[in-house]
């Protein structure tokens, strides 16, 4: 089947050798081959010698859906082919080439590689055998490519404003258009709850029957289930209407006060594949979209709430909307009705304003993960990344208050260093993802200008 991760390929060759000795040089090479290899689509060009061939090509493999375009240097080379295809093409660039005794593949990656520092052309630089090293660093970049294309045009829905003066949570919508291409649109908690209470009852409760046979345990109200369900299909509803990609809700406090604690909606349209963030962080939104237009599947929006420096570990938890699918999927799920305090507590009557909600509750299955967060420093864009491993941990439903047998958790080691780990942190929040997506986001952020936080 063929990938969404589309790559140009354009072999750079002397205009001194003639086309029987390329197809020499080339041909066992099997570049395309290579590149089909890692998963991704190769859009191939013919062999070029001069600039002018090499820009026709570059603008057409531009056209054709490329989302980034490696140049591999076959032999001696003029450097400004290269240069010229980068410059009109203005897509990413990866210059490779495979070391052999047997051809001057090395040579022409020097002089392009010093040609493009040059002339200010940033890129990425690849020379090394066809080893896991090297395909791991190419399938990295091609990702970041991908994800970089797919986020430049797209489209951010906020519903309501900043949540709870969370403010590494905030962005600066114009920031955002300039730096990464992504138009944010606004609307307001309230036209979600009507157009919630408009949905018929009978695709109502089609989708309450169905939750009640797919989740393990179901601990919360037909009623709280039924504007769940309503919330679930308005807002989808909604995000197509208003052509969003991706999205964030404020929750607390209008929605949740007033209609319902939006959890269980919000972890269903991740496992659908439709990102979206709770306490309307921007900024976990933009990390979240990333990783998935990367391929990553759902991430898990999260807090971190502990952190054991002697043993290295923190604990992570989730106000509800995780993706039943980081938990095994809903046959391993339970649903818990929202606590009742993360509503606003009413003076006269002492009582909390809670609407209730259902959470879903699992823990992060063991494994490799990566936690990671764009943030900003003094309105300057930086990355937190940074690997670990999720593992089993005798975890205690009791723990603050009854609240750790309400939602999900996740107890992870981090591989960064643990004063580092904090000291890090661009936020209380923070996105885990299973698997190793380190290489693909220090990739972004170089095709980004994005500083990575070490």
């Amino acid at each position: 089947m063929e990938s969404d991760v589309r790559i140009g390929l354009i072999p750079v060759l002397d205009p001194r050798i003639d086309a029987e000795r390329v197809a020499r040089i080339l041909g066992p090479l099997r570049l395309r081959e290579k590149l089909e290899e890692l998963g991704v689509t190769p859009i191939v060009s013919e062999p070029v010698a001069v600039e002018e061939d090499a820009v026709r090509e570059a603008l057409r493999l531009r056209d054709s859906g490329a989302s980034g375009i490696i140049y591999y240097t076959g032999w001696f080379l003029r450097s400004n082919v290269i240069a010229g295809a980068c410059q009109h093409s203005q897509l990413p660039a990866l210059v490779w080439a495979i070391p052999s005794m047997d051809n001057a593949a090395v040579v022409g990656f020097g002089v392009t590689h010093g040609a493009l520092a040059e002339v200010g052309v940033a890129h990425e630089a690849i020379c090394d055998s066809w080893n896991e090293n090297a395909r791991r660093k190419m399938l990295a970049w091609a990702r970041a490519c991908h994800a970089r294309r797919e986020l430049r045009g797209s489209r951010y829905g906020q519903i309501g404003g900043r949540c709870l003066s969370m403010m590494p949570a905030d962005a600066d919508a114009n920031q955002w258009r300039w730096q990464f291409g992504i138009d944010v649109d606004h609307a307001e908690q309230w036209t979600l709850i009507q157009e919630a209470r408009q949905v018929p009852d009978e695709a109502v409760a089609l989708l309450v029957s169905a939750w009640k046979k797919e989740f393990a345990v179901v601990d919360v109200s037909d009623e709280v289930l039924a504007r769940s369900a309503r919330l679930y299909l308005a807002g989808r509803e909604m995000f197509t209407r208003n052509r969003w990609d991706f999205a964030g809700i404020k929750c607390q406090f209008e929605l949740i006060d007033n209609y319902l604690a939006p959890c269980l909606p919000i972890a269903l349209w991740n496992d659908d594949g439709y990102v979206v963030a709770c306490e309307s962080d921007m900024n976990a939104a933009l990390t979240m979209f990333a990783l998935h237009k990367m391929g990553s599947g759902p991430v898990m929006f999260s807090d971190i709430q502990y952190v054991d420096m002697e043993r290295k570990f923190a604990r992570f938890l989730n106000c509800g909307t995780g993706a039943t699918r980081l938990g095994g999927g809903r046959g391993r799920v339970e649903l818990k009705d929202c606590p009742e305090v993360q509503g606003t507590l009413d003076e006269k009557t002492g009582k909390h304003l809670c609407q209730g909600g259902a959470c879903t509750h699992w823990l992060l299955l063991p494994g490799k993960v990566t936690l990671a967060r764009f943030g900003r420093i003094q309105g300057r864009y930086v990355l937190h990344v940074a690997t670990g491993e999720s593992f089993a941990y005798p975890h205690n439903r009791e723990d603050m208050g009854g609240i750790g047998g309400v939602w999900p958790w996740a107890y992870v080691r981090p591989e960064q260093d643990m004063e580092r780990f904090v000291q890090c942190l661009r936020a209380h929040h923070i996105c885990i993802v299973p698997g190793e997506w380190e290489p693909e986001l220090r990739a972004l952020a170089r095709l980004w200008g994005v500083e990575v936080l070490a």
